[in-house]
């Protein structure tokens, strides 16, 4: 590049320094909104936990029971409900019986929107609350309920299910007798906090019941200990591994967009990085204020 080439490159780089911030922020905004509608076609490749995870439910024949604890709120829906999404997809397919509880106040309802989300395309499970799959909602003292279900399940939830209908009603909650390998095959816990915690310490310890952590990206590196231990059977670590989960399912959905989209507005974002410092690097007069 000749010397008027690179005065030309220079008067770019000092006209994006002088950008209106305001500006840049639209065009981030406008960059991460693109991507999430429109998500480029990258290629997710699962690894190694969410492969762990995906193949102990591939194991499961029809009608093997899976229980679900579900350990978050609202505020935590845009990472784990495609999540939960993807894996009931999976244990629709292999004709599993699902038993759904919950640690938080908000899961019942969470788990009865994305249940039917999951259950669009299998009308047997959209049709057949009590006999493919039930909610037992939220109880006071979570975690005594939880540990308590290793015993009697249907009376550690006082006998009633989410709407507060007997369980007794429901064919399925008498085969359903106790939170134990003798009638489950695998446990989830969908968590937010410490809710592996309980179910390690009260469940899969106790009684041999493998347990798989569908966790938020920031709690991956606390339970990796224990999935190396063998204290926890597999983890799907945050909104990648969902996205994995969906790849090996071949059913892309919105963890595939929003890790996608999240890839393409970090470049984007390195982008800005490096025309920054150009810039000021251009507009060495320019004093901040």
């Amino acid at each position: 590049m000749g010397s008027r080439g690179w005065a030309r490159a220079a008067a770019v780089l000092r006209a994006f320094g002088r950008l209106d911030r305001r500006l840049v922020y639209l065009a981030a905004l406008l960059c991460a909104s693109a991507a999430v509608l429109w998500p480029p076609p990258l290629p997710v490749r699962p690894r190694p936990d969410t492969l762990a995870a995906y193949r102990l439910a591939q194991a499961l024949r029809p009608g093997n029971a899976v229980f679900i604890w579900i350990d978050y709120g609202f505020g935590a829906q845009e990472e784990l409900d495609p999540m939960l999404r993807a894996v009931l997809l999976q244990l629709m397919r292999r004709d599993a019986v699902i038993c759904i509880a919950s640690r938080s106040i908000e899961g019942g309802q969470i788990a009865e929107t994305v249940m039917r989300r999951a259950a669009a395309g299998h009308p047997a499970y959209l049709e057949g609350y009590g006999v493919r799959w039930i909610d037992l909602g939220y109880r006071p003292a979570p975690d005594v309920a939880l540990r308590a279900a290793t015993v009697n399940l249907p009376a550690a939830y006082n006998g009633v299910d989410q709407a507060g209908l007997p369980l007794a009603r429901f064919p399925l909650t008498a085969r359903l007798r106790a939170l134990t390998p003798e009638f489950f095959r695998l446990a989830y816990v969908f968590d937010l906090g410490d809710g592996y915690a309980a179910m390690m310490t009260y469940v899969s310890q106790v009684t041999g019941l493998p347990m798989i952590v569908g966790a938020i990206s920031m709690e991956a590196p606390v339970i990796q200990p224990f999935v190396a231990t063998g204290q926890i059977a597999a983890t799907i670590p945050g909104i990648r591994g969902a996205a994995e989960y969906e790849t090996l399912l071949g059913a892309p959905g919105p963890a595939t967009a929003l890790d996608r989209g999240s890839a393409l507005v970090a470049v984007f974002i390195l982008l800005l990085l490096a025309l920054g410092n150009a810039g000021a690097a251009a507009n060495p007069e320019r004093q901040e204020g």
